[in-house]
């Protein structure tokens, strides 16, 4: 975990103080998770992401908050999420990736480290890897309708999709037993290595994210049109886990 500056420390410490004066004994866990747990903060750009566990999440718990989500959100923190530990046992199916994201980065400011107590299951996360491939591919194929073919927007469309797309990728490589890498060329590096795919167009695209290389259109379709085929590559990589498994 990479220190924070001292501005951002502040907010923390300042959050912190006012979950515990609104909540008192009814908070369980306040936990710092994403980006500024782990290596990838950008002070003044990058949100803060709170988890509140209180003993139990009600319309009225949440009303003593309202009152400070302005003022959270000009000081960069996102809404945080309310959670009770019913809620979170019985989500463990529908949200293992999210949990498991969580659990790699987070940082406990007060109470218990809840987190640490969740068990994912293997089968419920590589149905989700599935489900969020080819949910997200629909929803490539939908948005590629949508840029009209125009150059600007392809390239938007393809390097802002990247990173949720090796998200899902690093939980495909942690069914292979793996401790997936963070960076994300490093990822793409080990799920070639791992799952024997050749992935040069997501290779490609992240040299566009960083303007390394540009495209106009002469290669704008052509790479839009590699970079869906590495996609279902991956999907159907994730299909074959479960075939695996069976």
């Amino acid at each position: 975990m990479r220190k924070l500056d001292t501005k951002t420390e502040q907010t923390i410490e300042k959050f912190t103080h006012e979950i515990q004066t609104l909540y008192g004994d009814d908070l369980i866990s306040l936990i710092l998770y994403g980006s500024a747990a782990g290596a990838d903060f950008v002070p003044d750009r990058s949100d803060l992401n709170f988890l509140v566990v209180l003993k139990r999440v009600t319309p009225e718990s949440l009303r003593k908050a309202m009152p400070l989500v302005r003022s959270w959100h000009r000081q960069k923190i996102a809404t945080p999420l309310f959670v009770d530990p019913e809620f979170l046992q019985s989500s463990l199916d529908v949200f293992p990736i999210e949990f498991l994201d969580m659990q790699e980065q987070h940082r406990l400011l007060a109470g218990r480290d809840i987190l640490l107590e969740l068990k994912i299951s293997p089968k419920n996360l590589r149905l989700q890897c599935e489900e969020e491939l080819k949910g997200k591919l629909l929803n490539l194929r939908r948005a590629y309708l949508e840029t009209g073919g125009r150059v600007e927007a392809l390239e938007e469309l393809m390097t802002r999709s990247l990173k949720s797309f090796l998200t899902i990728v690093r939980h495909l490589l942690r069914l292979k037993g793996l401790q997936p890498a963070h960076e994300l060329l490093e990822i793409l590096v080990q799920a070639e290595e791992t799952l024997g795919l050749s992935l040069d167009a997501m290779r490609d695209v992240h040299s566009l994210r960083l303007g390394m290389i540009r495209i106009d259109k002469s290669n704008a379709q052509t790479l839009f049109e590699r970079y869906v085929a590495d996609i279902e590559q991956l999907a159907a990589c994730a299909d074959t886990l479960f075939r695996e498994a069976q």
